[in-house]
């Protein structure tokens, strides 16, 4: 597993103090989007700086969500609104990061000028206002920069940790991750043994996959090292399967309304040509998704989960 992602995994002992492991496991992700709400700053024009800062939000999100009893309510929801309205920031910008990036890279846009002149000046004319765009995505998050750092961040972390429970007859940390992790595994397949009908069903499934796999992270003593990675394994490729659709499906909705405003009036037949392909790809990728995710892997994977989780608490 590469470095950038085995940074997450806690690697606690079994038998160490669930409140240390809580601790340590926070701090480290709160750590983390702090250094990259800081890259994201300083370095606008950087993709990848925004990525990992989204990243970076909802892994710590999930942190708080893992360790939700041990912690003092007000504190955790002081980090829980924050949070969220920085990864939305980013979100954002990240979404359009990887618009104007496909575009770009397409048939009748920059160096590529196939098609007609027509469509390649509207291709052209849409890359422009998606800079445009994007460097205006930026705001938010210097504004959540900005308020982090006028409300003591640093400050508000050094409270929360200081202040998470740690009474005489606390569990270990395998027997709380076990316990914390069941109903987390419990809503995922609750969502995957549905029928996926429409794009709304399969966002909310690539969410509590998400929510799965890094609460996977948190919780990996759970399970032995060879069997977390294979779930890690069928967890990534859920999550870029469904991503996929879910990017061309946002794409192509942003294409129609971007269509629908007078200012663009003369761009119409070039957004509609743009829909049509997102589309495209968006059905193409439910395909795939469909294809992979068949009964039989969803029940492999659900048997193995059930099987760590038994085992650990026997």
């Amino acid at each position: 597993m590469p470095q950038r992602k085995t940074r997450w995994v806690v690697t606690e002992g079994h038998d160490a103090p669930v409140h240390q492991v809580a601790a340590r496991t926070i701090r480290a992700r709160l750590d983390a989007v702090w250094a990259d709400v800081l890259a994201a700053v300083r370095n606008e024009r950087d993709p990848e700086s925004v990525h990992r800062l989204r990243v970076a939000t909802r892994r710590t999100l999930a942190a708080l969500d893992a360790f939700e009893d041990l912690l003092p309510p007000k504190r955790r929801t002081w980090f829980v609104k924050r949070l969220r309205r920085l990864r939305r920031a980013a979100g954002e910008a990240r979404d359009l990061d990887v618009l104007a990036l496909r575009l770009a890279s397409e048939p009748g846009t920059g160096r590529s000028r196939s098609g007609s002149r027509q469509a390649r000046e509207a291709r052209d004319r849409l890359v422009g206002m998606l800079a445009r765009q994007r460097a205006a995505s930026r705001e938010p998050i210097r504004a959540c920069y900005e308020g982090l750092l006028d409300a003591d961040w640093q400050g508000h972390v050094d409270e929360l940790l200081a202040r998470i429970s740690s009474g005489r007859r606390a569990p270990t940390f395998s027997r709380y991750a076990a316990r914390r992790f069941r109903p987390i595994v419990a809503r995922f397949f609750d969502k995957a043994d549905r029928k996926m009908r429409t794009a709304d069903e399969i966002h909310e499934l690539r969410i509590e996959g998400k929510k799965l796999r890094y609460a996977l992270e948190i919780f990996a003593t759970v399970f032995p090292a060879s069997t977390r990675a294979r779930c890690q394994e069928a967890l990534e490729r859920l999550q870029k399967t469904l991503g996929d659709f879910t990017d061309h499906a946002s794409a192509a909705d942003r294409f129609r309304r971007w269509s629908q405003q007078d200012a663009m009036s003369g761009d119409r037949e070039a957004l509609a040509a743009l829909q049509r392909e997102e589309n495209r790809l968006a059905r193409d990728a439910r395909k795939l998704f469909v294809t992979w995710w068949n009964p039989a892997r969803r029940r492999r994977l659900r048997r193995t989960f059930e099987n760590s989780l038994r085992q650990a608490t026997a």
